[in-house]
């Protein structure tokens, strides 16, 4: 059964979200992994006397705001990421443009809704978060900095040194019972003390940034293994790449836990990332403490993360063909937010390339 509730709904350019204070604010982000972890960065930013909830259909992701401190994260009962049409619900009965400061009733299925009455918002925010490419100047030149200058005051902005990597409220630590179920699955197949690698070649809203046909990535395992044959291999996309290499969803199946805390459990284990600007590689950039590898085909690093030193990204001949790195993201922020980036002349980026970087990080 669907509980209506009436509530003045709001998004980052209409509706006066700024100006709120002492209200109850439910954000409504049917968005992909990596924005649930950008956001991470922007809800520290928010204004303060307000309370927060979160929540989506997909309890996948709604599991990256587990016990973050600054937004309570309100589960569906779904795991798969979805909008809720096939409860009948659609975006809980909104629609974005009607997101304009007006009064709208909310739809909400259970057993979310018993969350929802529990925390009683008065407010709902829904934001499209713009997609920005670059084309904004340092201190907003990321999409969530550029996010946060939408949603937050300017007298509040200033509060905060902007010229400094945006720490990031997610809780990078499973919970007990998740990441016991992680070490008991890897146990067999990557002992503690087995170096572990989490591998992340594709993603699913652009072909263009995928990490070719599987070909160099199948090569890297090789080439690491060929240093030593304990390193260990999670496919995030289940993809058969040679000796010491498991399925992220064939090793984890069956386990009933939301995807962000299986993951977050597999990160604590993991001894090197390598992956393409999606999902995982946000996460784990997040986390900051994981050696990383980003292979960046089609879009360019100052785009999107903070930066982290224990990061490399290889970034491909077509970001320069294209002028991304001349755009007003990386021209404008200053030295103390520079990624570490190895530009290749190529538009692929082949194993060598990759191994050196693990080299460089991990010895």
């Amino acid at each position: 059964m669907s509980v209506p509730l009436r509530v003045r709904a709001v998004r980052e350019d209409r509706g006066r979200f700024a100006s709120l204070r002492g209200a109850r604010v439910l954000i409504y982000w049917p968005h992909g992994l990596g924005d649930w972890v950008h956001l991470g960065a922007v809800l520290p930013l928010l204004e303060p006397s307000n309370a927060y909830a979160i929540t989506r259909f997909g309890d996948d992701y709604v599991s990256v705001m587990e016990e973050n401190g600054h937004a309570s994260a309100l589960f569906s009962g779904t795991l798969a990421p979805g909008d809720g049409d096939e409860l009948g619900v659609r975006h809980l009965g909104m629609s974005l443009k009607h997101c304009d400061g007006r009064a709208v009733t909310l739809t909400v299925p259970h057993p979310l809704d018993e969350a929802v009455r529990e925390f009683a918002p008065g407010v709902v925010l829904w934001t499209d978060y713009p997609e920005t490419e670059g084309r904004t100047a340092y201190p907003f030149h990321t999409k969530a900095r550029n996010l946060a200058r939408l949603l937050v005051r300017p007298e509040r902005l200033a509060e905060f040194d902007l010229s400094s990597p945006l720490p990031n409220a997610v809780d990078f630590e499973a919970p007990p019972q998740a990441q016991r179920v992680v070490d008991e699955r890897l146990a067999v197949f990557a002992p503690p003390g087995t170096p572990l690698c989490v591998l992340s070649r594709t993603g699913v809203t652009a072909s263009r940034k995928n990490w070719g046909d599987g070909s160099e990535a199948r090569r890297f395992v090789a080439l690491m293994r060929a240093t030593s044959a304990r390193w260990r291999f999670v496919s995030m996309d289940d993809e058969d790449l040679g000796e010491g290499v498991a399925g992220f969803r064939g090793l984890f199946a069956g386990t009933e836990q939301p995807f962000a805390r299986l993951y977050k459990a597999l990160a604590a284990r993991a001894s090197l990332f390598v992956g393409i600007p999606a999902g995982p590689l946000h996460l784990t950039m997040a986390r900051g403490d994981i050696p990383t590898i980003g292979v960046w085909l089609a879009h360019h690093p100052d785009w999107y993360d903070e930066p982290n030193s224990n990061a490399i990204h290889l970034v491909g001949g077509y970001v320069r063909e294209r002028g991304f790195d001349r755009r007003p993201a990386t021209m404008t922020r200053p030295p103390s937010l520079a990624h570490r980036l190895r530009y290749v002349e190529t538009r692929s980026i082949d194993a060598d390339a990759v191994v050196d970087a693990a080299r460089e990080l991990i010895g």
